[in-house]
Formats: C-alpha cells, structure tokens, sequence
C-alpha cells in the first residue's frame, strides 16, 4: 500500500506484515481512572492533629484490567458488552488518545504504549478511528472537503491539488458524490455523515481503523449499507478493523473473530462462527439468549440476568461475572483456622442456596419468617453438617430483618469460598468450529481444558 512524502504523496517504506499475521498484539493493558469530586476530592483530611494535613488517598476506576488480544492483519475482530464494560477505554487507550496505566500496545512489532509523542504522531496515520455519533465528530463551520483533507494536512501528504482530488475520490469510494466537496455536515443525513467520517479515515491510507459504535446512531436501513460500504472498502485497501458495538446482530454479520467483554476483562475471544454456536462463557450465553426472537407467538423473556453491573471501584474477586452467573461453582469446603470445613452439598442443593443468596440480596422475599424461607427454597430439610447451620443462621438473620449481616453471612461462608471467587479464570479450548484459538474466562473449564493458561 502506497504511502506519501510531503508534497507528492509518494510511497515511503512501510513494515511490512502478511495478511493473516498479527498486525495489533495488545498485551495485559491495564488503564486506570482515579476518582475525585470537587476541589478537594480524593483527599482525606486527618483531623487528630490542630492544623489537619491533607493525605492523598485516591479511588481507582479499574475501566480496563489486564486485557491481551490480537488483530491479525485484513480481519476485523468485533468487542461486544454491555454500556459501560470499558470496550471505548480499550480503543481510546490503544490508540493511546488515553494513557495506559500499564501493558503493552504492539503495533507492527512497534511498541505505541512506550512511543515517544513525536514519533507516535507519525505513526498514528496507520491507524484511524470512526466515532460513535456521525454529528459530533464532524466540525459544523467546516465543509466536508476540507474535513476529510485534514488528516492528510496534518501529515504533510500532498499538495493542495492532490489533497482537493485525493478527497473527491475517497468521498465517492464511500458512495457519496463528490460534486458534495463543498458543503456543510448539516447538510446530510447521518449516514451520509458516517460515510464522511470513513472517507476522513481512509485519506491517510492507515492500516488499521477502530470503529467504536459506528452504526449504532442509524437507522437499521442505514447501517446496513455503511456495514456492506465497510466490507467493501476491507476488500479494496486491504484494511483491518477493530469494530465495537453492543448488537450482536451486527457483530456476527461483519466480524470474522469476536472478543466479549465484562466490566474491564475480556470473558471469551473465538471465530465468529464458533463463539455463536458453540459459546462457553455464562456471560456470553447471556448476551446471545438476549438476541429477539422476530417471532410474535414468543412473548417469554429471554437472557435476562439477575443484579446490576459491580462498580469498577471495588470489582469482584476472581471471575468479574460471579456476582451475577447463574453458574456460580459450588465450593466443597474451606480450611478456618486448624479446622477444616466440608460442605456437604449436592447440585440441587448448591442452586437452592444460591437462589435464597439471590432472593435475599435483591429482597425479594414475601416472608421473612425462617421456616417459611426454609420450605420456599430448600423443600423443608436444610443440607446437613456445617452448610446447614451456617444456612439457618442467616434465615434467623433475615427473620429479625438484618439482611446484610445474612447477606455476609452467606456471601463469606459459601460464595468467597468457591473458586470462581477464589482465582481469576484464563482457559483456552478446544474449537468445534474453525482453528482458532477459542480463549474462555470459566473456571467450568477447569476439568475438561486442554491447556489452563495463567
């Protein structure tokens, strides 16, 4: 692929990759906010002393934990999760517009986390990125001629000449008229802004673009043709795309592999194909059971997951999604003191327990009498041993309406102790579908893995 000198546009050396190669390798990137609120937010002030000194005693927003993936050159790998599981910080810091707190970004065999400032400005016309509202991402006061020149201005790519003719091309390769040089933004729809924005990225001919929910404003007719107008331009440039986006159908429709994500960790990366039908992740069973059914007769709720999202601040120990996995594995016993613990549970009687840890969590009780609870939720005869005894106190807690200290209860002597809670889970399996690597965050996994990774 040509690239360009100052004045004439034409080709300078490139590193080169093969298709198929890792083109983006991003390793264990960690990107941490620290929360403040008003002038003196995170302080805390010592009041022991007569003049107080002021300590600083910052919260972490742990947006983005510990992420690795690759990007393998002319693919496009598609980020799906919930609003606010950290998929735009990971773009953001990728392309470094946010600093890593930590972690590598490796970028055709260059590192663009350690990258001084200088060099990484050159370096970022390999890689673009198209923003989610198609309206704000475009500067009103200027005509779309001119917008889609700036990043090869700013590059020193062409002369005035080439970069007018450069722009009528590209504006026409995305299926706009390039007669529409000298217009406004408002002057088109939001498709049509879209577009813009995907002839701005292509002017400096990048390698990569990232695009961060970019149909996700339009209207389904619309991002169908933006999506095959994607796939077009793939085929034609040879590009690669990390393409975000929160629907599933427009994940399975444009992606080759797929890489979930669950508040700041990657829970599964596969084939497209064999994460859709062969998927290992509770989480993404989850998502997949929320796709609708176009099916009026079907008016049963699908894929609804019980409990809100934790806060970032204070995520959960071991696997991010044990909070709210309706696969939560049953912990066998725990060592307190020189005494050991042994639960006598059975399956049944392990998805009882958490069925009343849930009940109990989000009060969803119509009683709070003990015996009443017991019959509910465990047929009337509680497990035997240890298990049952810490189960009937905390039925005796709800009775006297202390719900939290029940809630501890259960949550320090069943749920910490299960090792979902216990080790953060990394498992690669073997693929139905496809050869790829297929990479789950379960710890389901620990028995039939073919290799458990650390």
């Amino acid at each position: 692929m040509a690239t360009d000198n100052q004045s004439t546009g034409e080709s300078q050396p490139r590193d080169e990759i093969a298709f198929g190669e890792a083109l983006l390798k991003v390793e264990n990137l960690t990107k941490h906010f620290t929360q403040s609120s008003g002038l003196l937010g995170g302080f805390e002030m010592n009041t022991d002393t007569f003049v107080p000194p002021i300590t600083r005693n910052p919260q972490k927003v742990k947006a983005v934990d510990d992420v690795s993936f690759e990007i393998r050159k002319g693919e496009t790998l598609g980020l799906v999760g919930e609003s606010g599981c950290g998929k735009s910080t990971l773009a953001r810091t990728i392309l470094r517009l946010i600093e890593p707190t930590d972690g590598t970004i490796h970028f055709k065999n260059d590192d663009l986390a350690g990258m001084s400032s200088g060099t990484l400005r050159k370096k970022r016309k390999e890689i673009q990125i198209i923003f989610q509202d198609p309206q704000s991402s475009l500067n009103p006061r200027m005509k779309i001629g001119p917008i889609v020149e700036e990043p090869m201005k700013a590059h020193g790519m062409y002369d005035s000449d080439g970069r007018e003719e450069r722009a009528k091309e590209l504006l026409g390769k995305v299926g706009l008229d390039p007669q529409h040089y000298n217009r406004y933004p408002h002057a088109f729809s939001g498709g049509q802004r879209q577009r813009v924005n995907l002839a701005r990225a292509l002017s400096v001919n990048p390698d990569l673009i990232v695009c961060d929910e970019p149909v996700s404003a339009l209207d389904v007719s619309i991002q169908a043709q933006v999506l095959n107008t994607l796939q077009e331009l793939q085929d034609e440039f040879g590009l690669t795309y990390l393409f975000i986006t929160h629907d599933l159908s427009v994940v399975r429709y444009i992606s080759d592999r797929v890489a979930v994500m669950y508040l700041g960790k990657l829970v599964e990366v596969a084939d497209k194909e064999e994460l859709f039908e062969n998927p290992q992740h509770p989480y993404t069973r989850a998502l997949l059971d929320s796709i609708p059914i176009p099916d009026p007769r079907n008016s049963g709720t699908r894929g609804v997951l019980e409990g809100d999202v934790p806060s970032p601040l204070d995520p959960p120990s071991g696997c991010r999604f044990r909070t709210r996995c309706p696969e939560l594995i049953k912990p066998e016993g725990y060592t307190d003191g020189d005494e050991y613990i042994e639960y006598r549970l059975s399956q049944d009687q392990w998805d009882q327990l958490r069925a009343c840890i849930r009940a109990i969590s989000y009060k969803k009780l119509e009683s709070y009498a003990a015996d009443e609870l017991r019959d509910r939720f465990f047929d009337g005869t509680l497990p035997e041993g240890h298990a049952g005894e810490f189960i009937a106190e905390a039925l005796s807690l709800v009775e006297e309406d202390s719900f939290e200290e029940a809630e501890q209860l259960l949550d320090e002597r069943f749920v910490t102790q299960s090792i979902c809670a216990k080790e953060e889970p990394s498992y690669e399996i073997e693929p139905e579908i496809g050869t790829s690597a297929h990479l789950s965050a379960c710890h389901l996994h620990a028995d039939d893995v073919s290799t458990r990774t650390e």
